[in-house]
């Protein structure tokens, strides 16, 4: 139950605090008063997402402070321990800090909290009921969520789009494969050509710099053979040769160094220098005798050049550029190749959860079939205990032959206001008072299902008047006796069943417009009902039919509960 709400310098209201008593409480006041803000402050206390727009002119932060009594509530303080929130007095306090530096704060009993955290939280403790419900209920797009949230299906629904989503992932990545297929036809194409290409040349690092130097050489063949044998010549070749004169001056040496053995080491120096020249010489004879252009030998390499630039200039400046190509080329031929292993397990895959989805479609589409007679036969319950005696209400549930996030089925509220008529869409019958009490009688229905401690009701009043503004405010009072009720309302009709009224109302204090609110003793509720039945001018007239409406309302719930 809500016992308190604290506002500060949120919109025009400054600093206002109301005390709530379980029962029926009603909020009264003139248009543009505040009454909305109220709604407004209490919608952060929800989760409702908060702006800095909403801070009092002047001022930093905004603060909206809510304290809830769990003492009978079991199942909250079991979610709550689940959260790890503290919990003193069988309380929970909310505070939502607003500020311009966008350093928005939650507060749940003193803990930090995140939004969603919240949402949760107060999902069993609040429920808000305004005039976007009226529009949301006309939205055949909403009706699968108000039925499978009457029927406890929103569960199985999760697991069917948890199975839906999949499908359509794997779908998606299907469909990405198989244009990737489709692109790649001719990359794959060449991809094969060119690495066999490659493949085939069976290219070494360092080949065309070998290759080039042999075809030098066989370019200068003839030259190479000449030069290399008139050094041979030279050196070896005759009597007249290097080495020849080399043999005559070391027997000379060896001669004079009998005389003077300083000598002795020339003649074996020069030994050894003539080892050397003969080793030179011996290869190179063999070198001119081995040298010599083959033509046959030229062509081949010429061949294998010319091999070696087409690819160059195709994958790469050297070899190892076009190796590396090659090894880029084998990388995407091998995801290509994956590609289409795993375009065969998307297809297995997709195949089988489609069928997973589809037979979890049909058993929620059973199972909301079920609920939907149940909805229905409650909700003409409700109808009739609030003037709508003779309406007819049906959920109608057309199956499409594709699935989409919330199952195979299409829904829409069908309703017949009175006897004699066809089921109609709300959007093309409905009245607005009729819309009202309907509304009225989802939340009733809602608040037995889903055993939500408050309910507050903003322009439940909106098109009705007279009698069926009565009987909405009997409605609402029999509500209370289960659920602590808070109404927002211009109408007397409702006004006067309410167990407690406060009235929400504007003064200029200091040249600032503040909101204000008053809890009514007995007279000045008959003043407030009074200003609502006839406007600024209160009459005796007025007077004594405020006091009679309230009477009234006293005696029709003593008979109420008498039967």
């Amino acid at each position: 139950m809500l016992t308190d709400i604290k506002i500060k310098n949120f919109a025009i209201i400054d600093d206002l605090h109301i005390s709530f008593l379980p029962g029926f409480t009603i909020l009264s006041g003139e248009t543009g008063a505040g009454k909305s803000i109220i709604i407004g402050a209490l919608n952060l206390i929800l989760g409702g997402r908060g702006f800095a727009e909403q801070i009092r002119t002047g001022e930093n932060e905004a603060i909206v402070e809510a304290l809830f009594d769990i003492s009978q509530n079991k199942t909250f303080k079991e979610l709550l321990e689940t959260k790890n929130l503290s919990m003193e007095d069988n309380t929970l306090l909310v505070k939502r800090i607003l500020s311009r530096e966008g350093k928005n704060k939650i507060l749940i009993n003193g803990s930090l909290a995140t939004l969603s955290m919240l949402t949760e939280i107060m999902e069993p403790l609040l429920n808000i009921s305004g005039q976007h419900e009226h529009q949301e209920l006309l939205r055949p797009q909403n009706h699968s969520d108000v039925l499978d949230s009457f029927g406890g299906l929103l569960g199985l629904r999760e697991q069917y789009h948890e199975t839906f989503r999949l499908r359509e992932q794997i779908k998606q990545e299907l469909e990405h494969l198989k244009a990737e297929k489709t692109r790649e036809a001719e990359r794959k194409e060449l991809f094969s050509f060119e690495h066999l290409e490659i493949e085939d040349a069976h290219l070494t690092p360092g080949e065309e710099e070998k290759l080039r130097k042999e075809k030098t050489i066989l370019q200068n063949a003839e030259e190479l053979m000449k030069a290399s044998y008139d050094v041979y010549e030279s050196l070896y070749g005759s009597d007249e040769a290097v080495i020849s004169h080399l043999n005559r001056n070391v027997r000379k040496l060896r001669e004079i160094a009998i005389i003077d053995p300083q000598i002795t080491p020339f003649p074996q120096t020069l030994d050894s220098v003539i080892i050397q020249l003969e080793d030179i010489a011996v290869s190179l004879r063999d070198y001119s005798k081995k040298i010599h252009f083959d033509p046959q030998v030229f062509e081949e390499i010429a061949n294998r050049l010319e091999t070696i630039h087409r690819l160059k200039r195709k994958y790469g400046e050297t070899i190892e550029e076009i190796l590396l190509y090659q090894k880029k080329i084998e990388a995407e031929m091998e995801k290509i190749f994956y590609r289409d292993d795993r375009l065969q397990v998307l297809e297995k895959d997709y195949e089988r959860v489609s069928k997973e989805a589809l037979t979890k479609a049909q058993e929620l589409s059973r199972k909301r079939k079920e609920v939907a007679l149940t909805l229905s036969k409650k909700l003409e319950e409700e109808l009739a205990t609030i003037g709508m005696k003779n309406t007819r209400f049906f959920v109608e549930i057309t199956q499409s032959e594709s699935l989409d996030e919330s199952g195979m089925d299409q829904m829409e509220f069908l309703i017949s206001p009175n006897p004699g008529e066809e089921l109609r869409p709300l959007a093309r019958i409905a009245s607005g008072g009729e819309l009202s009490r309907l509304l009225l009688a989802f939340k009733n229905i809602f608040a037995q299902e889903e055993k939500v401690s408050t309910l507050i009701f903003d322009e439940v009043d909106s098109g009705i008047g007279g009698a069926t503004a009565e009987v909405v405010g009997k409605k609402l009072y029999t509500i209370s006796r289960y659920y602590q009720t808070i109404c927002i309302t211009h109408l007397p009709q409702i006004a006067c069943f309410g167990d407690n009224q406060y009235s929400i109302f504007k003064q200029i204090e200091e040249e600032r417009t503040k909101t204000r609110v008053k809890k009514l003793k007995a007279e000045d509720r008959v003043e407030e009902i009074a200003r609502m039945l006839g406007g600024s001018e209160i009459t005796t007239r007025t007077r004594t039919l405020a006091r009679e409406m309230i009477t009234g309302a006293k005696n029709a719930v003593i008979q109420q509960q008498k039967n």
